[in-house]
């Protein structure tokens, strides 16, 4: 059992007591509240794991606390203590959101198990909600999960009237090196341009892969910071392929597709245009390439 945060909700001092010297002693930390009021007043304030909740208190109960706090956090768990014995009292609390029900008076090893198998499948929601909204290769976002916190920002940012700048990055010639090394090695090369990728942007830049070797990323834009970002983009790529030895130099293609408040467009608009400036820039390069039989890979990608 991992260590948790919580907080303990009982107008009961030696019941507050009693659970709090528990959850010391399994290396848990915890708070107390006397009633819902207080409760909320807690949580607006500092972070719980979740909340162990006795059904009748002053000023607000159980139910309706547990109701307001699943409300504010979707994902808390709640277990709900009662001196109740009627299933009413149980059907409500889940009704209500809690994910455990334990009868007063129980025992210390029951308490435990209970909120032990509460918080065990809270952790595993969440690995399983990681699966399906990150790559698998890379870990990144994958396509649906950009998408989603795309649009999200986007709307944001037309209330706040700020710029937002969507990078399209294509991988180049990792078909030649599925070809020529295996399918490993351009699982590496990937791993290795989201290495670059996490290393250039900000943690609250959105960056995800929503295809085999094409990523984006989604930041807020201002005159400086575009060609700053190019720039550190293409000096993290030099800086790899010169510390890594092997025949082909990882290289990119990248579409700069710029988003207005004032002239908004959907994530998908705004992404088919970067996908289509990417394509271009890919196309001139190839124009330029002056030796036959030389593949972008072994070209300056940052011109």
């Amino acid at each position: 059992m991992g260590s948790y945060r919580v907080l303990v909700v009982d107008d009961d001092d030696s019941v507050n007591n009693l659970i709090v010297s528990l959850f010391v002693k399994y290396g848990h930390s915890c708070e107390v509240a006397k009633d819902g009021t207080e409760a909320l007043e807690k949580f607006k304030k500092n972070s719980f794991d979740s909340a162990v909740i006795d059904i009748v208190m002053p000023h607000m109960d159980g139910i309706t606390l547990t109701n307001e706090l699943v409300n504010l956090y979707p994902n808390l768990p709640v277990m709900i203590m009662t001196g109740h014995a009627d299933e009413q009292s149980a059907g409500s609390a889940l009704a209500a959101g809690a994910r455990e029900f334990i009868k007063k008076p129980f025992s210390i090893d029951e308490f435990i198990l209970r909120f032990d198998k509460m918080m065990r499948e809270r952790k595993g929601e969440e690995a399983l909600l990681a699966l399906s909204l990150t790559d698998e290769l890379t870990d990144l976002y994958n396509r649906r999960r950009f998408f989603v916190l795309a649009e999200q920002y986007l709307k944001v940012a037309i209330r706040a009237k700020k710029r937002s700048l969507l990078l399209y990055i294509d991988m180049d010639d990792l078909k030649w090196i599925n070809d020529h090394h295996g399918h490993n090695e351009g699982d590496q090369a990937l791993l290795a341009l989201a290495s670059i990728l996490k290393k250039t942007f900000r943690e609250s830049d959105i960056i995800g892969r929503i295809g085999g070797d094409e990523f984006v990323v989604l930041l807020e834009s201002t005159d400086q910071n575009e060609e700053m970002l190019r720039t550190r983009l293409y000096e993290n790529i030099r800086d790899y392929n010169t510390k890594v030895s092997q025949d082909y130099k990882l290289s990119i293609s990248v579409g700069a597709a710029h988003f207005d408040p004032e002239y908004p467009i959907s994530i998908d608009q705004l992404v088919s245009q970067g996908d289509a400036l990417m394509y271009a820039q890919k196309r001139e390069r190839k124009e330029k390439e002056s030796r036959p039989g030389v593949r972008n890979g072994q070209e300056d990608f940052s011109t």
